[in-house]
């Protein structure tokens, strides 16, 4: 191994080390095992759901997601919380009271103080209502201090009005929360104001109301709509200069991708922020969309990196420059001559996004640890193929097969350090078990508050007064200095 670089050397012994602990999440044979070291002290939350299988030609096969159906439903996901992020921590069932392990949860976030849980839930499908009149996504908070779980929207007819995911807490004493629905509450009301029906604006491409961002005061229970898109604006977090960053779907005039944008939390200054000529930057060139955006403890953004159709619930993650690039190759104005890329890998794995068995395993979810190190709290799952009905391990020969089958996915929970190049298994994988959604419940520095822009001060009042604004194109690709 003399000629092996030494962060390989140390990520090759940790995967050495973990095998035994995959095999005895397949066999259950893991009691013997010396109590683990605390490797993260904080309480850590994840969901935990089957791997969703489908039939094809009267066989069962994982069925792979697209990233445009929002209103995904898949029964068995649950909130589970560890005290502290160990292999010999005890799990909690956080929501299983009120899903009765038939419902679902997804898009968990934590509070800036580390003390609450943000997320969204669906109750379980009513037998013999109609979809239209299902339970709908609804945004849900746990309190860890006090042990309290409730709907953040209080009144029934104001929470199923819409379907409400991707919730984030805003900066603030005020508790505001920003968050992704169908609702589009100001876009229906211009359609009433000019005589027409107030409906929602249709995504045709998955047949869904298109989710746009919301803000909600919790106090005072006020919903106002602050983006407008044809189809979803996604999973928008915190920038540490207050700004909002979101996935934009964008399926308009020969135009069908997900990019990065940004708007303050009141609904101005939305502009794009990275991506739009970057999407074949998957493996072999493949078409990828940027989704899951997390600001970086060091200023670039971790992205989740995948093609529309996601295989096996995965994909890379990729680490990106959004402040020198507004694309892999193309630099902002203030950084002319730099040439790229501005996409790196998130790890040393060799993780493809090709819809092919990927070498390295697959990337379900990440959570950047804000600890003073460039750790990540990851699920992941290793590659796996079939053989004659066998799982059998990733070989390069395998691998060349044309035929070559892939396995069911099996992820488990990691704490991964690229720069010491080790992963520590936290959470054991289990066959038909899929761990998503993590965070780690620890405190935070809290961004900065980006207070509502006042008519007659920083807004004109005649245009409020009108509700219109103001459109101000830039173009990074304008290098000459003329209009």
């Amino acid at each position: 191994m003399s000629a092996t670089p030494v962060f390989l050397q140390k990520l090759i012994f940790s995967l050495i080390l973990t095998v035994p602990l995959l095999l005895a999440g397949c066999g259950g044979a893991g009691d013997s095992q010396e109590p683990d070291p605390v490797v993260l002290d904080h309480p850590i939350a994840y969901v935990k759901r089957p791997v969703p299988v489908e039939d094809v030609n009267g066989q069962t096969v994982v069925a792979d997601a697209d990233v445009r159906v929002t209103q995904i439903f898949q029964a068995g996901g649950d909130l589970y919380l560890r005290d502290r992020a160990s292999p010999s921590a005890e799990e909690r069932n956080i929501t299983g009271a009120v899903t009765g392990g038939q419902g679902d949860v997804r898009d968990v976030s934590v509070s800036y103080d580390g003390s609450k849980l943000l997320f969204s839930l669906r109750l379980p499908m009513v037998e013999g209502l109609e979809p239209e009149d299902q339970p709908t996504w609804n945004i849900w908070e746990y309190d860890l201090i006090e042990d309290d779980l409730h709907r953040v929207i209080t009144g029934d007819i104001t929470a199923e009005a819409g379907q409400d995911r991707f919730p984030y807490y805003l900066p603030g004493a005020e508790g505001r929360i920003v968050f992704s629905s169908t609702r589009q509450r100001q876009a229906r009301a211009r359609l009433v104001d000019e005589g027409k029906d107030g409906y929602a604006a249709m995504e045709q491409t998955v047949d869904e109301a298109a989710m746009v961002l919301h803000v909600l005061d919790p106090a005072t229970q006020e919903i106002k709509q602050i983006s407008f898109n044809k189809s979803h604006d996604l999973s928008p977090t915190i920038l540490d200069n207050g700004q909002i960053v979101f996935s934009r779907w964008d399926n308009f005039d020969g135009r069908n991708a997900i990019s990065l944008y940004r708007i303050n939390p009141e609904g101005t200054e939305l502009q794009l922020l990275y991506g739009v000529h970057s999407h074949a930057t998957g493996t072999n060139g493949s078409e990828v969309q940027f989704l899951c955006p997390q600001e970086m403890p060091y200023g670039q953004l971790m992205v989740e990196l995948m093609p529309f159709t996601v295989t096996h619930e995965g994909g890379d993650l990729i680490r990106v420059d959004v402040a020198m690039f507004v694309d892999n190759a193309q630099p902002t104005w203030d950084n002319l001559g730099l040439t790229g890329p501005a996409q790196s890998a998130a790890s040393v794995l060799d993780v493809s996004t090709d819809g092919q068995p990927s070498p390295g395993g697959r990337f379900r979810s990440a959570f950047a640890l804000r600890d003073g190190t460039d750790r990540l709290l990851v699920s992941w799952s290793q590659c796996r193929l079939l053989e004659n009905g066998v799982i059998v391990p990733c070989t390069a020969q395998r691998l060349a097969d044309p035929n070559v089958q892939e396995a069911p996915p099996l992820y488990g929970i990691f704490i991964y350090d690229r720069e010491e190049g080790t992963q520590l298994p936290i959470v054991t994988p289990q066959e038909g078990i899929v761990y998503a959604e993590l965070v780690a419940a620890q405190a935070r520095t809290m961004p900065v508050v980006i207070q509502d822009k006042v008519a007659g001060v920083e807004l004109d009042p005649e245009l409020v007064q009108a509700e219109v604004g103001v459109l101000h194109i830039r173009s990074v690709y304008d290098t000459d200095g003329l209009d």
